[in-house]
């Protein structure tokens, strides 16, 4: 049950960019379709090479009745075949999620996350794999698009992040069904992937399909087929290339915050020192800057806009109001972030320029 094209890229990855080293202990999040299925068989079949310890974890949501039964009575007899110890648990989803005020596809992925972490804490795993493919990327750059993004939503998925790792981002969905299929291994089918319920499956039955027959307008169903994964694996090649500007910028912008650090101010930048840098590193700058202060909410464009004419801003006094009651300032030169930026009851000095933006806009 060898997947030739699967295990070099799973390979690749475990000893690259998903690094996780030998001794350690690898969860396998395994839902029954075929790309985890087929994670799940080459990782057995990797393991004893890499030095790791594998483990599978299986969620039944209750969504599916009998067909999420079966879902997981294959998992279960699959790792008993392979000899994979497997973490596996039913729940109401619905229940949880209505408990927990979520809903959607969003609310689910919670629940996953929140399930295989607690099974990578109860096995002692140090990074936990899932199955996403370069296809799963593009459609997440399509989804992030669509609800507007910058450089850093461009990057898509990371390989890994944290505990969690993504194996597969650099081969395609069609690639691990022919290898499987060569293999004659079967798999489950989630027949609410067929709905058009949720935004992703949207994309998937709909966009992608549109987009590719409007780049071959002409072409065989062969023909659009290998398009499909060539646009999939560009994607994951592009957001590849996003992931690199960022970090690179990020760098950039941590030292342009150190040179430009006021004395005495955490929060206290020089603004024209700072605004001498380029349009990007000034914007990633800022955002090392709120985060240092500790606040939940994330500033939107219209803050980091404002936020930047701040720092180009010639008056005596400016003031951009921000989100959880914060305020930046611009006086004598400096930009300031801190608490206090409630309007005031009083009229504001003269000189004195406010905008307030809610967290919101």
């Amino acid at each position: 049950m060898r997947l030739r094209r699967l295990e070099p890229v799973l390979r690749a990855a475990l000893t690259g960019p998903c690094r996780v080293d030998r001794g350690s202990t690898l969860l396998a999040a395994v839902s029954g379709g075929a790309d985890s299925i087929a994670m799940l068989l080459a990782l057995a079949s990797l393991a004893p090479s890499l030095g790791i310890k594998l483990f599978a974890a299986h969620l039944d949501h209750g969504l599916r009745g009998a067909e999420s039964v079966g879902d997981r009575a294959f998992v279960v007899a699959l790792c008993d075949r392979l000899g994979v110890p497997l973490v596996s648990t039913r729940i109401d989803a619905r229940a949880r999620m209505l408990a927990r005020g979520s809903s959607g596809e969003a609310g689910l992925r919670r629940l996953r996350r929140a399930f295989l972490t607690r099974a990578a804490t109860r096995v002692k795993a140090s990074a936990i794999a899932t199955a996403h493919t370069a296809d799963d990327q593009l459609e997440t750059l399509l989804m992030r698009l669509a609800r507007g993004t910058g450089l850093t939503g461009l990057g898509g998925m990371r390989p890994r992040h944290g505990v969690w790792c993504k194996p597969m981002l650099t081969i395609s969905r069609a690639a691990v069904r022919r290898d499987l299929v060569a293999a004659r291994i079967e798999w489950r089918e989630d027949s609410s992937n067929a709905t058009r319920v949720h935004l992703r499956n949207r994309l998937r039955l709909d966009v992608v399909p549109a987009l590719i027959a409007a780049l071959e307008p002409t072409g065989t169903a062969a023909q659009r087929a290998r398009r499909g994964e060539a646009l999939a694996i560009a994607a994951e090649r592009a957001a590849g290339r996003a992931r690199e500007a960022t970090t690179a910028l990020a760098r950039e912008a941590a030292a342009a915050l150190m040179r430009c650090r006021r004395p005495g101010g955490a929060l206290a930048v020089d603004a024209a020192a700072l605004a001498a840098h380029p349009l990007a590193v000034q914007r990633l700058a800022l955002a090392r800057l709120w985060r240092e202060a500790g606040t939940r909410d994330k500033l939107t464009d219209r803050h980091f806009s404002a936020l930047l004419r701040l720092l180009r801003a010639g008056g005596p006094k400016s003031e951009v109001l921000l989100p959880q009651g914060y305020a930046a300032r611009r006086t004598r030169g400096a930009l300031t972030i801190a608490p206090g930026g409630a309007p005031s009851p009083h009229p504001a000095p003269s000189g004195t320029r406010r905008e307030s933006l809610k967290p919101h806009d």
